[in-house]
């Protein structure tokens, strides 16, 4: 089965902030659930390249060495400026492209 396990969406906000949020799935060994992560990187109108939220210049950098891998993503996500809304159209979306097959 060929399946597309990743979904990047770009988000703009008022601000002229861009917002990628990558969607990725990852198939459990046994394919009874696909586990969802969600990052989301920031592009300010000055810059050219999407980056992560919370970089070394960051106030809340030493909170962000502290935490595990999801926790982690969990703060960068806060810091990032996206709303629920758009966090869940992002992952609806995700969901919706993978084949009904899977999800069951």
């Amino acid at each position: 089965m060929d399946l597309d396990m990743r979904q990047e969406k770009i988000f703009m906000l008022e601000t002229g902030r861009c917002l990628k949020v990558i969607t990725e799935g990852l198939l459990a060994e046994d394919f009874s659930k696909i586990t969802i992560t969600v990052n989301v990187l920031i592009k300010d109108p000055k810059e050219e390249e999407f980056r992560l939220p919370i970089v070394e210049t960051h106030p809340k950098f030493w909170k962000l060495k502290k935490l595990n891998a999801e926790q982690a993503r969990a703060l960068q996500t806060k810091y990032s400026g996206i709303s629920e809304k758009q966090l869940r159209k992002a992952v609806k979306e995700f969901e919706q492209m993978l084949s009904p097959e899977v999800l069951q």
